[in-house]
């Protein structure tokens, strides 16, 4: 079974009833604790003090979209392992289709990554467009490398994440983990030397329980924190690259709230939530949408993953994206589609209306990035 199937059958099971705890009723708020941080929440440009010019000046574009009148929303899509092949029917089969192309390119960095893919990357951004990377690696703490281990049992006892720590004892777990750092961090040197400013969002869907990574749903406990800081630490201070804008990416609270294990202020640039569901939401069934929790930390927010629920036939309306965003969520300046998989139609080419979200005036297409001086 495809690896992303995988990942939405363990969504599904949360949505058919996997959380801890009864829905609030109607009406209630769904609301998390507040984002730690300093008083002042606003943003004075990216954590990294050492950031790029060039990751400063796209970091201030996102921030400001919202107060645009048009042109505000940066369209993406997400390419699987087959990077070359994906980016020609995803990106350029867009291209020929409706004369517009997505703006943000996705990326998986996971057990199946070519390195092909870094050029991809690089032939976008050169062409104008924005890339984003996410983490599905394997998990460190098996004996045995499964490319597909990096979503576990919902109900399995999470291992402790402070083994994976720079100044853990060693272990084989740690030695795995950190030389997956070190190829992250190859890769981001790499785009670094070809000028290229990285969307990473490691981590993603922390508070949920479907990832090695995510809490421990016997004891709501997890050691995410320590080690996305950890990760940071490693990239801006081990290897010195600073071309990253570094986003936090809650899932729905169905296990823990959203702002439950954010990284800080000091180095989150970007809120990334993810949305799956033919109604594009960030609550929970029943209860009423807010998402203060996510807005308190006052950083550009994207919807760096989003899909349609089953049965995934395509004919799910692209133009629900859009017209969310323009009715409820308008500090949105960014969504990423999935891509599709065998009998699963979700990536901008195989879904409905996606015309009329591409030539909406508020989307932007790559034909029309305008960031760069």
């Amino acid at each position: 079974m495809n690896r992303r199937s995988l990942l939405l059958a363990a969504s599904a099971a949360a949505l058919a009833g996997a959380c801890t705890g009864p829905p609030a009723p109607p009406g209630e708020p769904t609301l998390a604790p507040p984002a730690p941080g300093n008083e002042d929440r606003e943003p004075k440009g990216p954590g990294d003090p050492k950031a790029t010019p060039a990751a400063r000046e796209l970091l201030a574009w996102l921030t400001a979209l919202p107060q645009r009148q048009e042109k505000r929303v940066v369209s993406g899509q997400q390419i699987g392992a087959d990077a070359r092949a994906d980016y020609d029917k995803l990106f350029h089969g867009m291209t020929r289709r409706f004369g517009r192309t997505p703006a943000l390119l996705g990326a998986s960095f996971d057990g199946y990554w070519k390195k092909e893919t870094v050029g991809v990357m690089i032939d976008h951004w050169r062409a104008g467009g924005l890339v984003t990377m996410d983490l599905h690696r394997p998990n460190p703490f098996l004996p045995q490398v499964d490319p597909e281990s990096y979503r576990v049992g919902e109900s399995a006892r999470k291992d402790d994440l402070s083994a994976l720590l720079a100044d853990a004892p060693p272990s084989q777990a740690r030695s795995r983990w950190r030389a997956d750092l070190e190829m992250l961090g190859d890769i981001v040197q790499q785009l670094d030397e070809a000028g290229v400013t990285l969307i990473l969002r490691p981590l993603h869907e922390l508070n949920g329980n479907w990832f090695w990574w995510g809490l421990d749903r016997r004891t709501g406990h997890s050691e995410a924190v320590r080690l996305y800081r950890d990760m940071h630490a490693y990239l801006t201070g081990t290897r010195g690259l600073h071309n990253v804008l570094w986003a936090y990416s809650p899932a729905r609270p169905w296990d823990g709230p959203r702002m439950r294990f954010y990284p800080g202020d000091d180095i989150v640039d970007i809120m990334g939530p993810t949305s799956y569901g033919n109604a594009l939401t960030f609550g929970l069934d029943g209860q009423v949408e807010d998402i203060s929790d996510m807005l308190a930390a006052q950083r550009p927010m994207a919807l760096l993953e989003v899909g349609s629920g089953d049965p995934y036939d395509g004919n799910w309306k692209a133009t629900e994206i859009i017209d969310k965003v323009r009715t409820r969520y308008p500090q949105l300046t960014m969504f990423n589609c999935w891509h599709g998989w065998v009998g699963a139609k979700v990536a901008l080419m195989e879904i409905s209306e996606t015309d009329k979200l591409m030539n909406d005036p508020w989307v932007i297409s790559l034909e029309t990035v305008d960031w760069r001086r």
